[in-house]
C-alpha cells in the first residue's frame, strides 16, 4: 500500500510540475510579443543601398521607408566620406505609404577618397534617422596614348604606342648609347604601363636571332615583375607594374634602330659607283 501512494504521488507532482510550466509560457508570451513588437516599431527609419560597393561612374539607388509620415515634411539624405566630408546631400518628399527612393551618381570632384562611407538619412527631429555604410572603390581607367620617339643620331621617328593605369607619361626617348628606352612618369596609384615598342627602335636578341627579355630599371632597380607578351614580329610588348613615386623606367635592350639615312645612302653610292666602274670597263674593252 505505502509503495502504491508513493507512485501516484510522485505521478501527480509530474503533472503538476508540467501544467505550471505550461502556464508559465503562455503567461510569458504575450510579454514576449510585445516586446518584439516594440523592437520592430524601435526604428522610426529604415534605409539601405542597391549595392555594398561602388566604382566611380556607377549609379547608387537608395531606398527605404519611414514608419510614420508627416506631410510636407522632406527627408535629408546625406553622404559622408572616410574624412567625414560631405560628398552629397539632398531632400525629398515621402510617398503617402512612407516609402523613399532615390538614385545619386557616384561620380564627382568630391568622390575621392576610397573607402568606407556612411548613408545616413534624417526626418523631421534630429533624432528620428537612421544609418547605413558601403564602400567606395577608386578604380581607375587606363589612358592609352602614343609618343613620337627619336633616334638623335639617325634622326628616325617612330611612334610608341602605351597604356597606362595610376599615373601619367611625361615623355619618351631614346639613349643609343645605353640601347635603352626612358619612360618618364608621374605616379599617383599602384598601376600598370603597357607598351609596344617597334622593333625597329628597340630591340633584344641572342646570339641565334631568337627573342632576349629586355632589362627593365624602375628608378635606377632592376624589376623581375615585368612581364612580355607573345611574339610579334614587328613589334616587343612588355607590361611594367607601376606604383606610388615611381617616376622613371629604363627598357634596355640589345640592339637599337640603325641609322637608315646613312646607310642607305652609303648603299646608293656603293652601287653608283659599281656601276660607273663597269660602264667605264665595259667602254673601255670595246674601245
Amino acid at each position: 500500500m505505502i509503495s502504491n501512494l508513493t507512485v501516484r504521488d510522485s505521478d501527480l507532482v509530474t503533472r503538476l510540475a508540467g501544467f505550471v510550466m505550461l502556464f508559465v509560457f503562455f503567461s510569458t508570451l504575450p510579454y514576449c510579443m510585445a516586446e518584439s513588437s516594440v523592437k520592430s516599431l524601435s526604428s522610426p527609419i529604415v534605409v539601405e543601398t542597391d549595392k555594398d560597393m561602388y566604382e566611380r561612374g556607377e549609379t547608387m539607388v537608395i531606398s527605404g521607408e519611414v514608419r510614420k509620415i508627416v506631410n510636407a515634411i522632406p527627408l535629408t539624405i546625406q553622404i559622408i566620406d572616410p574624412n567625414q566630408n560631405v560628398v552629397h546631400v539632398d531632400q525629398i518628399l515621402v510617398a503617402q505609404d512612407g516609402r523613399f527612393s532615390l538614385t545619386v551618381p557616384v561620380e564627382g570632384p568630391l568622390w575621392k577618397v576610397p573607402g568606407n562611407y556612411t548613408l545616413m538619412v534624417q526626418y523631421g527631429f534630429k533624432h528620428i534617422l537612421a544609418t547605413t555604410q558601403f564602400q567606395f572603390e577608386e578604380f581607375e581607367m587606363p589612358v592609352t596614348g602614343a609618343f613620337n620617339v627619336k633616334d638623335k643620331p639617325s634622326g628616325q621617328n617612330f611612334d610608341l604606342n602605351y597604356t597606362i593605369t595610376g599615373g601619367m607619361v611625361k615623355s619618351m626617348y631614346l639613349e643609343p648609347q645605353d640601347l635603352a628606352l626612358i619612360v618618364e612618369l608621374d605616379t599617383k596609384n599602384q598601376g600598370m604601363i603597357h607598351l609596344q615598342i617597334p622593333r625597329l627602335l628597340l630591340d633584344a636578341k641572342k646570339s641565334s636571332n631568337v627573342d632576349e627579355s629586355f632589362i627593365v630599371l624602375v628608378n635606377d632597380d632592376e624589376i623581375s615583375s615585368a612581364h612580355e607578351g607573345t611574339y610579334d614580329p614587328n613589334y616587343r610588348v612588355i607590361d611594367i607594374p607601376i606604383t606610388n613615386d615611381d617616376s622613371k623606367i629604363e627598357v634596355i635592350g640589345t640592339a637599337v634602330i640603325p641609322e637608315f639615312p646613312f646607310t642607305i645612302i652609303a648603299l646608293i653610292i656603293a652601287t653608283f659607283s659599281i656601276v660607273v666602274i663597269s660602264r667605264i670597263k665595259n667602254i673601255a674593252f670595246e674601245n
